[in-house]
């Protein structure tokens, strides 16, 4: 999944849905950013018309609720930032500062999970009210009934219109397609479409099951799966990684500004890269691959064109460039 606005294209609002409703506090901002927009209420409030209770906190466009985001700015998030974290132990749960957010817990020394979400800045600023409705249940949508009436409408005389020449048209074919001796030319590859193939191709591979966390260790040439349990006993000596999963199915890794992703689509599988500062450079592409024969890395420039990273660009981000060994 690349980059939701290319680098030429004034982003814009997403369209909004299931949104709180009534607010009267202190005027709201809306951040527009690469995965989500939110729009940060900064007092709880209780919608009187509902009696539905409300947090403050950060909305997404359908209206998920957010304790805390983080926002990085051309793939940096600043030091000074802070985020919410929780120890996955004993449960307490701090505001620390970024640099510190996987520290143990200061209670009991447990492993410390973040709770903030993560999402890039893709203004510069963000934005106030500006014309934007907050405090009422989003009339934009009602206003919209109309036009939506309007084109049901135009639908069904369409759909009148051409009923007939569409029944003639199944008419004349089905005889065709369900004659038969005429199935066999006229069908798909079996192979290609059959009830059994997304069977056969899930266990064809070792695909491994990933969990909320996704844990590492180095082994020399690369990163290795590994379990929770190594993890809490080893990490304090270095060459381990924890990472979370985020709301887009990718697993981000906080210390080289990172996000994995197990590409099942692909045949065969493969994990994929998304490096804040190099990938974004790529608009709605960037993402990477890691070839283990060559030892090289692949970025997608465009459609599925794949190119090697060139060598001055691979000393530029050499530092934060990590992948995982696995065999699919």
């Amino acid at each position: 999944m690349g980059s939701l606005f290319s680098r030429n294209t004034t982003p814009v609002y997403r369209n909004r849905t299931n949104q709180p409703k009534n607010y009267s506090g202190v005027t709201p901002k809306i951040y527009r950013c690469k995965y989500h927009d939110y729009v940060h209420y900064n007092e709880p409030w209780t919608d009187e018309s509902t009696g539905v209770a409300y947090k403050a906190g950060y909305y997404d466009e359908d209206g998920n609720f957010y304790e805390d985001v983080v926002f990085s700015k051309q793939g940096v998030v600043s030091d000074s930032t802070t985020a919410v974290c929780k120890c996955d132990y004993c449960g307490m749960e701090d505001s620390r500062p970024w640099p510190d957010r996987e520290k143990p817990c200061i209670h009991c020394g447990g492993t410390m999970h973040l709770v903030s979400q993560i999402d890039a800045l893709v203004d510069d600023e963000n934005d106030s009210s500006d014309g934007y409705s907050y405090d009422d249940s989003y009339s934009r949508e009602k206003s919209s009934a109309h036009s939506a009436i309007y084109l049901l409408i135009v639908g069904m005389l369409f759909f009148s219109l051409f009923s007939g020449i569409i029944d003639t048209y199944h008419e004349n074919q089905r005889e065709t397609y369900y004659n038969p001796s005429s199935f066999q030319s006229n069908s798909f590859d079996s192979k290609d479409y059959s009830d059994n193939y997304s069977d056969s191709y899930s266990n064809s591979y070792n695909i491994p099951t990933l969990g909320d966390y996704m844990f590492l260790k180095d082994d020399g040439k690369g990163f290795v799966l590994t379990d929770e349990t190594d993890y809490k006993d080893n990490f304090e000596n270095g060459g381990y990684k924890h990472l979370s999963l985020d709301s887009d199915g990718n697993y981000y890794d906080a210390s080289t500004d990172m996000y994995v992703w197990l590409n099942q689509d692909i045949d065969p599988p493969q994990f994929q890269y998304w490096l804040e500062g190099l990938s974004s450079e790529y608009g709605d592409y960037g993402w990477m691959e890691y070839d283990s024969v060559e030892e090289c890395w692949y970025i997608e420039t465009s459609n599925e064109n794949w190119e090697k990273l060139d060598d001055a660009t691979y000393e530029e981000f050499q530092d934060r460039l990590w992948h995982i060994e696995y065999e699919f």
